[in-house]
């Protein structure tokens, strides 16, 4: 009984942490809809063009998801989350630098390979760390983020 005690704030952070990477990973997908006038118009890109920039980040995202899960069963996952933020935080970092569309192309499909870890990681965290009689709020708490995150970015964008 101990050692479940002793647990419960350690998974209690680590979940609070998880939920934290969620929303920030998700706060792009509310702020980019916001950015895509100027975007639009700083990079000279037509209608056409933002579109493929704007999906490519989903052609990666969601295929992707299937490797990282496959990796996350393998190997560390506490490394493949830590690669994985470094990636979406350092594509996310340079896109305020991209030149046009192909550097804006590459960082969005970064982006997408970074943010593909999320999900297959925090389940693969909560399952292992997280008692199951408190999974459904540790599963909330990620859920919070996904909600949270494009509403903080959308209202910080405008």
């Amino acid at each position: 009984m101990a050692t479940l005690a002793a647990r419960k704030p350690v998974s209690s952070a680590l979940v609070l942490l998880l939920g934290a990477a969620i929303f920030l990973n998700y706060v792009d997908r509310g702020a980019i809809g916001i950015a895509a006038p100027l975007m639009k118009s700083d990079l000279g890109l037509s209608e056409e063009a933002y579109g493929v920039v704007f999906s490519a980040f989903f052609w990666i995202y969601a295929p992707v998801q299937l490797f990282a899960g496959w990796l996350c069963d393998r190997f560390s996952v506490y490394k493949l989350m830590a690669i994985g933020i470094l990636i979406w935080a350092g594509s996310t970092f340079l896109m305020g630098f991209a030149g046009g569309f192909a550097s804006l192309l590459v960082l969005r499909i970064m982006l997408g390979v970074g943010e593909s870890i999320s999900f297959p990681g925090s389940s693969k965290i909560i399952a292992r760390h997280v008692p199951p009689e408190r999974r459904g709020i540790a599963n909330a708490a990620i859920a919070a983020g996904i909600a949270l995150g494009p509403a903080a970015g959308t209202l910080a964008g405008d």
